[in-house]
């Protein structure tokens, strides 16, 4: 069962784009955890409650195909966040096209992204254009990918790691407008990577102070996600670990006809690996008591 506050109240869905300025006012991270079944959805819950986070309950397209369609995710997505007694938004990662982007927004997401970040810049900069007019007129938050995060992770189209130039990064944001932008300064999709700090530091400059995402959280030491908090990144995504604490806790859990228990372990795993990402985000206790 999900931790309740003592009054036992709820909170309507949260839009993203109020979670990321209440990051840049409190000078922490949000997290934004990627699941891809309902109890990998709760573990992150859990935990976010536990520590009174708030947090995006993030889709990306496997993900989406994995829980039955948009339209599945989207109502499980919000139906979990409108019952938690702290912030959630539900967020469409990695999308691929403006297609997917205007039915996420019929589905009931609070935030999208728009991944544009393995097509030339010329492309990228003018379907991102595209892609704000779609989350401006339905007043959500839109993430872009300037760079390229490399690495691997189901549902998220990579390739060789490009990393972000602060030039090209301070025309990209002027000409697209977008509410934050994720920057490939040396992480990578489902592998541990080391953060350059100091090409960080000129990205917050270029582009003035717009929220900065960290990709491919998965893997990174505790002392480099705090030291890119205090840089300037204001939502870091992980995924890849809260897959492997469940698939791990899954492999040794009960065996029996009952699936049940199994499945209450590897909840119990996800929100443990969650909730230490919480506290190396700095986002514990931002939800209020």
């Amino acid at each position: 069962m999900l931790v309740k506050n003592v009054t036992g109240a709820t909170m309507p869905l949260a839009a993203g784009r109020d979670l990321l300025s209440a990051a840049e006012r409190g000078g922490y991270a949000v997290p934004g955890f990627n699941v891809s079944n309902l109890e990998l959805a709760l573990g992150v819950l859990d935990a976010a409650e536990a520590r009174r986070a708030p947090l995006l309950l993030q889709f990306n397209p496997s993900n989406i195909q994995h829980f039955g369609g948009l339209a599945v995710a989207g109502a499980v997505g919000r139906a979990l966040a409108e019952q938690a007694s702290v912030p959630v938004a539900v967020h469409l990662d990695h999308g691929p096209d403006i297609a997917l982007l205007r039915a996420a927004v019929q589905a009931g997401f609070t935030s999208l992204m728009f991944d544009g970040s393995t097509f030339p810049l010329e492309r990228n900069t003018r379907e991102t254009c595209e892609a704000y007019a779609v989350a401006a007129a339905a007043g959500v938050a839109l993430e872009a990918e300037l760079g390229h995060v490399g690495g691997r992770e189901p549902g998220v189209l990579t390739s060789e790691g490009v990393l972000t130039e602060p030039g090209a990064a301070q025309d990209f944001v002027e000409q697209t407008r977008v509410d934050s932008l994720a920057v490939s300064v040396g992480t990578a999709h489902g592998l541990a990577g080391e953060i350059r700090l100091d090409l960080l530091h000129e990205l917050r400059v270029a582009t003035k102070g717009l929220p900065l995402v960290l990709h491919g959280g998965s893997g990174v030491r505790p002392d480099q996600l705090r030291d890119a908090v205090n840089a300037g990144i204001r939502k870091v995504n992980v995924s890849s670990e809260l897959h492997s604490a469940f698939a791990s806790a899954l492999d040794q859990g009960p065996r029996g006809e009952d699936p049940r228990p199994a499945l209450r372990a590897a909840r119990a795993a996800v929100a443990e690996a969650a909730a230490q990402r919480i506290e190396q985000l700095g986002a514990a206790l931002q939800a209020g008591a």
